[in-house]
Order: structure tokens, then C-alpha cells, then sequence
């Protein structure tokens, strides 16, 4: 299978100071670990010390991921697409506005996420483990899972 990297022009896009955040004396690692493993405020919209701090929606930002998955995937208006571990569902809101007759769903751990979604793509994204999907097998076209396999355990 060839690797296909979605992700790079994104995580590529800002700079960070790695060893700066390690070694933080506000939030050492450790605190700031602490307090991101709640998935609440504190890792989406808290300090950005901690996490993401202030995660918003940014026009188009999502958009070359979104395209690179309906080339790649040769998704269409009829497609069934999962995104495991969504958080705020920027992506799922970037395939929507680009395939709008999928359908587009989203699962989610933090509540707080969920809560905090754009408006437009609300209703299709829930609350829940990724461990225990409330779908029947085979009921996707594509499932996708970006930032989230690190969060599980590794015999999970």
C-alpha cells in the first residue's frame, strides 16, 4: 500500500518550538499532558501552551486535505464518509461544501468539540469512543482518523 500524505502542507504551515513546549515552566509537559487528556476548554481553546489553544475554523485552511481525499478516493455526492476523532469537524465541513450530497459523519470524545462545531455540520457529528462505534460494519465508503490513533491504547 503506498503512503499517501495529507497532512504535511497543514502541520508544515506554522512554526513550533517543540523542546520550548517540553520544557515550559507554566506548563511543563507533564501538566500540560494532564490537562489536554480532558479534551475540553483547556486543550482546544485554552491556552496554547497546552494544546491548541484558540483551535477556530480558518477559511480554506482544510480544504487541500479535503480535495487530496476526494481525488484520492474518488469520492462523490453519494460517498459515505466517518471521520473518527473529528474534533470541531473543520474537515467534514470542507468535504461538505465540496461533495454536499454525502454523507459526511463524525465522531467525536470531547463534548466540548462537538459543542464547539460550526453550526453547518452540527448534526452530523457525535459524541463518542472510538473504541465502541455505534455503526454496523461496512455501513462507509472511507473512514478516516487523523490525530487519534495516538490517543488510544496501543492494544486498543
Amino acid at each position: 500500500m503506498k503512503e499517501i500524505d495529507f497532512l504535511s502542507s497543514i502541520h508544515k504551515s506554522t512554526k513550533r518550538d517543540y523542546l520550548g513546549r517540553v520544557n515550559n515552566k507554566k506548563y511543563p509537559k507533564a501538566k500540560a499532558a494532564e490537562l489536554a487528556k480532558k479534551f475540553d476548554y483547556d486543550y482546544w481553546d485554552g491556552d496554547r501552551e497546552i494544546c491548541y489553544g484558540g483551535y477556530k475554523y480558518i477559511e480554506g485552511r482544510w480544504a487541500p486535505v479535503a480535495h487530496a481525499l476526494i481525488k484520492e478516493y474518488k469520492l462523490t455526492n453519494k460517498s459515505k464518509i466517518l471521520d473518527i476523532g473529528c474534533g470541531k469537524g473543520f474537515l467534514i465541513y470542507e468535504l461538505k461544501k465540496l461533495i454536499p450530497g454525502a454523507q459526511i459523519s463524525g465522531l467525536d470524545i470531547s463534548q466540548y468539540a462537538i459543542e464547539k462545531s460550526k453550526e453547518e455540520i452540527k448534526e452530523n457529528l457525535i459524541v463518542g469512543n472510538a473504541n465502541n462505534l455505534p455503526w454496523e460494519d461496512d455501513s462507509f465508503d472511507l473512514i478516516i482518523s487523523i490525530n487519534t490513533l495516538h490517543c488510544l491504547y496501543s492494544y486498543d
